[in-house]
């Protein structure tokens, strides 16, 4: 089973209402890059997991946009990326979910998964994909790839 992780597209700055924060211009046409050249490359998640704030129901809005059809399951309350989250997943079944999320958390999650502490750290856009036995895993996870949105770029060059 795989699991990916991506945080939210670049948003517009806080201005005193977080869970409203849109994504930029900008920011959407980059999660647009990234995702195209992630799909290019083969990758296919099996559901879109966010969370309910705004930037992170806008990002997931756009990797279905490229994958019509992916189930999008926006959670009705912003949940630690952690045992709780991953056990949540599980208990939906959920096969190859991508979970669109925020940081630090993501960080967090992503150095749990693969035994280790601080090693990644997710930049606006930036997508983890690890291979693991379950939902929740019993074991260690083995990461796949790492793609900051930089990714993307390289690969139209």
């Amino acid at each position: 089973m795989l699991l990916t992780l991506m945080r939210h597209g670049l948003a517009e700055r806080f201005q005193g209402d977080d869970a409203s924060r849109p994504l930029t211009d900008p920011g959407r046409s980059i999660v647009s890059d990234v995702v195209r050249g992630l799909k290019h490359g083969g990758w296919l998640p099996g559901a879109v997991v966010c969370s309910p704030l705004v930037r992170s129901m806008q990002t997931a809005k756009i990797v279905v946009e490229h994958f019509p059809g992916l189930p999008l399951d926006v959670l009705g309350e912003v949940v630690q990326a952690g045992p709780h989250l991953l056990q949540k997943m599980g208990e939906h079944e959920l096969i190859d979910p991508l979970v669109i999320g925020h940081e630090p958390a993501l960080s967090r999650l992503a150095a749990r998964l693969i035994g280790a502490e601080g090693l990644m750290a997710f930049e606006e856009a930036s997508v983890a994909c690890f291979r693991l036995d379950d939902l929740p895993p019993r074991g260690p996870a083995e990461l796949i790839f790492f793609a900051p949105p930089s990714f993307s770029l390289a690969a139209r060059t």
